[in-house]
């Protein structure tokens, strides 16, 4: 609907902090409260639209009834807001509406704090109904504020925030009850912004100067019951007041004095964890999740080490829903003797509509595409996320893999705007791009440059898939900041020098120096990309000067482009990232692709007769206390047992990305489909893991940048892509290769395109009116 003028609900909080100014610093805490209003309706009317913000998150609740959750991350001065439309759940006579709020108090994963201005700026919330509703609701001081029983916390490490404590001995009774009377719980306060602005006490006022309406639909919420696979286990724990220390002390004991029992979720799912508690008041009921199991059958809970704790009210059967989601497949509880304890798993992400599918007659390529779908499902909330576990951070270089994989996997391309444009508002003065989006790496003072390249290749693909020419203008000029910020690092030699920040290229030991050369390609390959968007520059003399100048890279006795330049000259490490990424920004001459591509595809049978060699990730660096303090240098370190003149660093799956475009772009599908044989497939889990290789606990088992086998697939072995843009033509070139059959079912701006191939022929079932180019001897066309 349209919001016609401004809003009239306040900003409200429970308590209003000490007025605050850029020169006064403040003292922000982690903090949870209950908003409440309750009132009577004669009539329900059809329809009551209603739309709500709140800073940091809120979660809506009707007469009961859970409604959402929100808003999406943002920057604070684009801070969201959404809408519902409350008729659904509303009675005649008693309705009771409430807001469980959450201020975070310091950045983290997935929220950064606006600058406290006035009393704004350290939690508030608003709400109100359309201005022609006959339920007239709006947020001020008519409104209740009670204290949740969430204890307050400090702490969190670099994965997270500190474990949610709730004590249900402090949970308000009657909080749900329309009947039960507001007058019995306090006022709610009114905050405000302070001195600057004609409007301060609602929305919009700095801090939040641009609130922006919701761009993605709410996200989808179902509960799903794990399986119990091990129960009532005697262990004793010191339980102290971390939930996390006491699970480390926690061990069997048969004569324990508490009870242990494990659920299996049957897969990694991204979801709020939900405790159903009957105990004596004061017993204390904790729970672990994880994503692997250690060797005595429990949840290894690395690298996350998410925990929570509920203190039972002893009020009957309570039901506690903890605030943050987490990815997970395996849940422990442990509790006294005394208490009866089961748990479920409130799953949520983005709601992806069914329809697309792939399926040949390999078994493990049909359960790998699905894996890739399920695991861009689960890394796809309101953002892309990294993956659902370990961070939940919205990184752009991850969502590349995700946002291509959503082409073809989901009609619902919302989200790929809403990323783009999340991503682009946490902008640099410089012109990049923070690495992660309105987070706290966002405000740490250096980024990696070339996630910007990686953004810049985003919005050239949603460009190529949708034809969508307003939205891609208008972030044109990002795409333009991006490469000025970049011929600023143009040196004479033609190459980029010294860059500063992170050049993280992949989690593998190649050699990184005054000139790194797959940062070099990669900028080309952006350009190139980028001057095919409507509006852009020409940038052909950017491209040529780097494909000349990129000539100091290659190594006329080896046949290869080396990684880097120093000051002792050209490295003699090589690496599958550096060359396929010459290959795919076409720098290479054409009589060198076929040896260039034998050489990095199998070394062992390349003149040199090499190794391609999976150099150490951080999930090898766990041991040790200063663990975390080696990942940002053992990338700069040579590769241990590495042969630097015959040997071939190997990408990790998610630069096989890459790797894969530079294959299809010389028609290497053969060489496609044997990378794609590497991925490590676990049916059970049913996700695609961050590296090829980890112990329980090391690394993430759903990451979206290993999603890359269902972009592969659909558009390489089954050969469903764009021939321009917003499929205004659409392309169909199977390469099967060995397989004798295969069949997929595409989304497109105009519809679903089906296609199925197999030694009859090939068969295509497009939307009417756009015409198909069918690259194949034999075809067969309905519709279209």
């Amino acid at each position: 609907m349209t919001w016609a003028g401004g809003w009239r609900g306040r900003w409200i909080w429970d308590r209003a902090p000490r007025e605050a100014y850029w020169w006064r610093p403040t003292d922000p805490a982690d903090h949870l409260i209950y908003l409440r209003r309750s009132f009577q309706l004669d009539e329900v009317p059809p329809r009551v639209p209603a739309r709500v913000t709140c800073d940091s998150r809120y979660v809506l609740y009707l007469n009961g009834a859970l409604l959402g959750r929100g808003p999406v991350r943002a920057e604070p001065e684009f801070l969201g807001w959404d809408e519902y439309d409350l008729a659904e759940w509303l009675a005649r006579g008693g309705n009771v509406l409430v807001a469980l709020c959450r201020y975070y108090g310091r950045a983290g994963p997935w929220w950064v704090p606006a600058a406290a201005l006035g009393t704004l700026g350290r939690g508030s919330f608003c709400l109100e109904t359309a201005r022609d509703c006959p339920v007239e609701l709006a947020t001020g001081p008519d409104w209740r504020a009670l204290p949740a029983p969430w204890l307050p916390r400090e702490g969190g490490d670099m994965h997270g925030l500190p474990p949610e404590v709730v004590d249900g001995r402090l949970a308000p009774e009657g909080l749900h009850d329309p009947d039960v009377a507001d007058e019995r719980w306090p006022a709610a306060v009114v905050v405000s912004g302070h001195g600057h602005g004609t409007v301060l006490d609602r929305p919009p006022a700095a801090p939040y100067s641009m609130p922006l309406r919701r761009p993605i639909p709410l996200l989808r919420s179902s509960l799903f019951e794990p399986r119990l696979v091990r129960g009532d286990i005697p262990v004793r724990a010191a339980l102290g007041e971390d939930p996390a220390r006491a699970w480390s002390s926690t061990h069997a004991d048969a004569d324990g004095d508490r009870r242990l029992s494990v659920w299996d979720s049957g897969g990694i799912r991204l979801g709020h964890v939900r405790l159903m508690v009957d105990a004596p008041a004061g017993a204390v009921v904790d729970v672990v999740a994880g994503e692997d199991l250690r060797s005595d059958g429990l949840p290894e809970t690395r690298p996350r080490q998410w925990s929570a704790r509920y203190v039972a009210s002893g009020r009957g059967e309570e039901r506690i829903c903890f605030f943050d989601p987490v990815g997970l497949r395996y849940l422990a509880v442990h509790h006294p003797t005394n208490a009866r304890v089961s748990v479920q798993i409130e799953e949520t992400g983005y709601p992806r509509p069914e329809g697309a599918s792939f399926d040949c007659d390999d078994e493990w390529l049909t359960q790998l595409w699905r894996a890739a779908a399920r695991t861009v499902d689960v890394c796809s909330s309101d953002a892309f996320l990294d993956c659902p576990g370990r961070e939940q951070r919205a990184w752009i270089a991850d969502a590349y893999v995700q946002i291509l994989v959503s082409f073809v996997t989901n009609p619902d391309w919302r989200l790929i705007r809403h990323h783009l444009a999340l991503t682009a508002s946490s902008r640099y003065p410089s012109g990049l791009l923070a690495g992660a989006a309105a987070c706290d790496f966002a405000r740490i003072g250096f980024t990696m440059p070339e996630y910007s390249l990686h953004w810049l290749r985003s919005l050239a693909s949603y460009w190529w898939y949708s034809g969508d020419e307003p939205f891609v203008r208008s972030l044109l000029p990002v795409a333009e900041g991006i490469i000025d910020r970049y011929e600023q690092q143009r040196a004479p030699s033609g190459l980029l020098e010294n860059f500063p920040g992170w050049v993280f290229l992949d989690w593998a030991q190649t050699d990184r120096d005054v000139v790194t050369a797959a940062h070099d390609a990669l900028y080309a390959a952006a350009l190139t990309d980028y001057a095919t968007l409507p509006g852009a520059r020409d940038v052909t003399d950017l491209i040529a000067a780097t494909a000349s100048a990129f000539e100091a890279l290659w190594d006329p006795d080896r046949h290869v482009y080396t990684d880097a330049i120093g000051a002792a000259g050209r490295s003699r490490r090589m690496s599958q990232h550096t060359n396929a990424l010459a290959l795919l920004a076409g720098l290479v001459p054409a009589d060198r692709v076929d040896g260039l591509i034998e050489r990095i595809a199998d070394p062992a049978r390349s003149s040199v007769a090499g190794r391609l060699v999976v150099t150490k990730t951080p999930a090898d660096l766990r041991e040790g206390a200063d663990a975390h303090d080696r990942v940002p240098v053992f990338q700069y370190q040579p590769p241990e047992g590495f042969d630097v003149d015959r040997d071939v660093v190997a990408a990790q799956p998610w630069f096989c990305r890459f790797l894969h475009e530079a294959y299809f772009r010389y028609g290497r599908r053969d060489l496609i489909l044997a990378s794609l044989r590497r991925w490590p497939l676990d049916p059970q889990r049913g996700t695609l893991q961050e590296f090829w290789t980890a112990d329980p606990g090391a690394s993430s088992r759903c990451h979206g940048w290993s999603a890359s086998p269902a972009y592969d697939l659909t558009s390489y072995l089954l050969g469903v892509r764009p021939a321009a843009p917003g499929y205004a033509r659409i392309v169909v070139d199977p390469g099967l290769g060995p397989l004798g059959r295969a069949a997929g079912r595409v989304p497109t701006p105009h519809g679903w395109v089906s296609v199925s191939v197999d030694d009859s022929g090939v068969r295509v079932d497009a939307p009417p009116g756009i015409p198909v180019e069918v690259v194949s001897a034999e075809a067969e066309r309905f519709g279209g």
